[in-house]
């Protein structure tokens, strides 16, 4: 009788986590459901947590799990989850990495918030950085794609007359793969605390510092090596700004779509690059009746646009007014992340060194694969302000 009760009640503790919510609120809705009418629906819980969030109190646990090991205090990451009340979320993405039997019977669910809290962060990563908002033809890493360097021999025939030649030329583009790594460092006293405020400085943190630096190394004109791919103005001439008056700026832009076009650019699917400074710059600027001067600046931010191409605006891009065709730029993204954490190393910061240990730190590295690639040689022109 004792086993028959203890059955009886796992198969109740059973019913009420499996078991279908009906209906039957009123003698209708009772016969309905007895009859196998539609079941009331199914009650979900639907995280509130902010994009990002997410992924943020994942890496802080990780590294909390860190920092108390080295101490002497062995507590996995799922238990620091646990204590410091980590919705459930946070809690699968920290246990998929012991995910690997199918005999589990909660295989391959945490995939699905690993999927969902790291791709917040990517999505956030992606809508803060110039290179991302560009929408660049996508590409797999390290392959080469043929590109037309120069153009075939097209004309009139009439009869009886030899036909010209057409020989175009192609050239090989390889989109390399390569990595982007920020680092962020925090004091010890800050990740232990139980602050909300911290998990959203850690995710505010690695956007930044990965998003400035892409784009930085992005909109350069360096050239590109074996570890970098090379920027988006490497090999581009300038065209050295007459002046900040509406007239001479009216001008340099005219010069910059001259330049643009003789390179065989069309303005179709083209970009203004600028600063949110020179953006507020060209808005700011009026007629002699006191009119805008450039109609369409005096939209909101990200909305703008100047002689009816969009402009984009970043303080990455500097000093400069950059006009960019998206059709001739290639990328590559791997679309993850990946988190590394350390309280040992030596970190060197132009002619500064500093010691985590001696400093009683932490450091955080955020790697994301992503590169890019012109199709040709020219895929952009600038104005230089300095």
């Amino acid at each position: 009788n004792i086993d028959r009760v203890k059955d009886m009640i796992k198969q109740a503790e059973e019913a009420g986590e499996n078991g279908t919510p009906v209906a039957g609120g009123s003698p209708e809705e009772a016969a309905n459901t007895a009859g196998g009418g539609n079941p009331a629906p199914r009650v979900e819980v639907e995280s509130n947590l902010e994009k990002g969030v997410g992924f943020a109190k994942f890496v802080k646990c990780r590294m909390i799990a860190s920092i108390e090991a080295k101490k002497g205090n062995y507590k996995s990451a799922v238990d620091v989850a646990k204590s410091l009340g980590e919705p459930p979320e946070v809690i699968a993405l920290i246990e998929k990495a012991t995910l690997g039997t199918t005999t589990d019977a909660g295989f391959a669910s945490p995939l699905v918030h690993t999927n969902r809290l790291v791709g917040e962060y990517i999505e956030l990563l992606r809508a803060n950085t110039v290179l991302d908002k560009l929408q660049f033809r996508k590409v797999p890493f390290n392959v080469e794609i043929p590109a037309q360097a120069t153009g075939s021999m097209t004309a009139w025939v009439g009869e009886g007359e030899a036909k010209p030649l057409t020989n175009p030329t192609y050239a090989d583009v390889k989109v390399g793969k390569h990595k982007v790594a920020a680092i962020v460092v925090y004091t010890l006293e800050l990740l232990e605390g139980s602050d909300p405020a911290v998990d959203v400085l850690i995710r505010d943190d690695l956007v930044a510092s990965s998003a400035q630096f892409t784009d930085a190394e992005f909109l350069s004109d360096s050239a590109g090596t074996t570890k970098k791919p090379a920027g988006l103005l490497n090999g581009v001439t300038p065209i050295t700004s007459t002046g900040n008056t509406p007239e001479t700026v009216a001008n340099d832009l005219r010069a910059l779509r001259a330049q643009f076009l003789s390179n065989n650019l069309s303005l179709a699917g083209a970009y203004y690059l600028m600063s949110e400074v020179k953006a507020a710059e060209l808005a700011d600027m009026r007629d002699a009746l006191g009119n805008t001067y450039f109609k369409g600046m005096e939209a909101g931010l990200n909305q703008k646009t100047l002689g009816g191409i969009p402009v984009i605006e970043s303080e990455t891009v500097g000093d400069v007014i950059i006009l960019v065709k998206t059709s001739e730029i290639l990328m590559a993204d791997g679309g993850q992340v990946e988190i590394a954490y350390s309280d040992q190393a030596t970190l060197v910061d132009g002619t500064t060194v500093h010691n985590l240990w001696q400093e009683n730190k932490f450091a955080i590295r955020a790697e994301r694969f992503v590169s890019w690639a012109k199709r040709r040689p020219i895929a952009a022109s600038f104005i230089q302000y300095t």
